[in-house]
């Protein structure tokens, strides 16, 4: 890949109408020519690649993704590497090792190619795929194969421009990583909210608690935890966990107490409970705070936070990452629609670096919910309900706590009911 051609001059733009990131590659017409030249010397299909990579590679400038850290990304044409007759489409991960210190990217996109004229007998005028990956240091780059191959080449380039157009539409980055850097650190003590999911609802919260009071908050629980047990009260092989709850003489030590007054000052903050034109209903505490503990290799499978179905009691969830996790521990809401699109679409700006920050998030419906993974962090919290405005059990608010890999997970929660009108 290092010796392959990187396309600079080319454009590379945001498409307001689609919502699409649009690369207008001028380039791959030289490895439409390159194409050609095997398949009219092989005279049929399926010539093997020669190995030579040189000139077969083809690669966009370089652009940041909306919420997925300070990775970087570009789209990558080559001649497939088992037909040289056909070229593929990739979207590739350009920095993985940063980006293994931010969890993978369960991402979900769109990629595709344009044609430039009308075919009789085709309707389309794309040809695109909807694709799912979890880019890692080990899998960085993902995409369609042989997209297209070299007699269809012509339907493609742009008889002015001589290039074909490419275009990737996000659908969602699926993550919460574990470090997100701060444009601004803010006195206030005012509590700064991010909805990542509409369905269920769920509330970001970072450096919520600091780490002298999560320190507090585990030496607090670590003599007295037993086996976790689940909503009914019985020991179960899907939960492995140990915890606590923080009652009698627990629930007044100081550090309690101040998390206690945190918690109740950030729900009454307006802001927290509205709910697009509407405003939810008031949260007051429903049970004592509870300490959990993962080591590694413990996990609490899929589950719903309710008592026996009786959303009502648990109608709330607010839990608070004590610790940091060296490897795995991520809380998974399987049915999450994922974090909501930007609601406005900025323009391409341009770094001193020459990267480009574009959003460019599909707001064009819905499609499946490929869920929200969110990584421990010190500090960070969520909170999240199990209930629908209407009173009935919110069905996508399973979760569950992924199995820690390496180190341990520590989390502190507060379960909440709703105020009714006639309470």
């Amino acid at each position: 890949q290092a010796r392959g051609l990187v396309s600079a001059g080319d454009d590379l733009t945001f498409d307001k109408d689609s919502g699409a990131i649009v690369w207008n590659c001028k380039q791959v017409t030289a490895l439409a020519a390159r194409m050609e030249t095997f398949f009219t010397s092989s005279g049929r299909y399926g010539a093997t690649n020669s190995g030579n990579d040189y000139g077969q590679t083809v690669f966009s400038p370089q652009f940041y993704i909306p919420y997925a850290g300070q990775n970087r990304w570009r789209l990558v044409w080559s001649i497939c590497d088992v037909n040289d007759c056909s070229a593929s489409l990739y979207l590739q991960c350009c920095n993985p090792e940063e980006a293994s210190l931010f969890g993978p990217l369960h991402t979900k996109f769109t990629l595709g190619i344009r044609r430039s004229q009308a075919i009789q007998g085709i309707c389309s005028s794309a040809v695109e795929m909807n694709l799912a990956h979890c880019f890692t240091k080990d899998f960085a780059t993902w995409g369609i194969q042989e997209i297209i191959s070299a007699d269809e080449t012509a339907e493609f380039i742009d008889k002015d421009t001589k290039s074909i157009q490419v275009f990737l539409r996000l659908v969602l980055v699926s993550s919460v990583p574990p470090i997100i850097s701060s444009e601004s650190s803010s006195v206030s003590s005012k509590v700064a909210a991010e909805l990542i999911s509409e369905e269920p609802r769920i509330l970001l919260f970072e450096d919520f608690l600091d780490e002298s009071e999560c320190e507090a908050l585990m030496n607090l629980a670590r003599p007295e935890l037993q086996r976790s047990r689940v909503a009914t009260g019985t020991e179960t092989p899907s939960r492995t966990s140990h915890g606590t709850f923080l009652t009698g003489r627990k629930e007044s030590e100081a550090v309690v107490m101040k998390v206690e007054e945190k918690i109740a000052r950030c729900l009454k903050e307006r802001d927290i409970l509205k709910d697009g034109q509407s405003t939810r209903k008031p949260l007051v505490k429903s049970e004592a705070l509870q300490v959990v503990r993962y080591r590694p290799g413990e996990f609490y499978k899929e589950h719903y936070d309710n008592k026996a179905g009786n959303a009502s009691h648990r109608a709330a969830t607010f839990m608070i990452y004590l610790s940091d996790v060296e490897a795995g521990g991520s809380t998974y809401f399987p049915r999450s629609s994922g974090r909501p699109v930007v609601g406005t679409v900025s323009e391409e700006v341009k770094t001193q670096s020459g990267i480009s920050k574009v959003c460019f998030w599909n707001s064009s419906g819905k499609s499946s919910p490929l869920g929200l993974r969110i990584y421990p962090k010190q500090g960070r919290a969520i909170l999240f309900w199990s209930r629908l405005p209407t009173g009935s059990e919110d069905m996508s608010s399973i979760h569950a706590a992924e199995t820690v890999l390496s180190g341990e997970k520590w989390i502190l929660t507060r379960w909440m009911r709703e105020i009714e009108r006639d309470d």
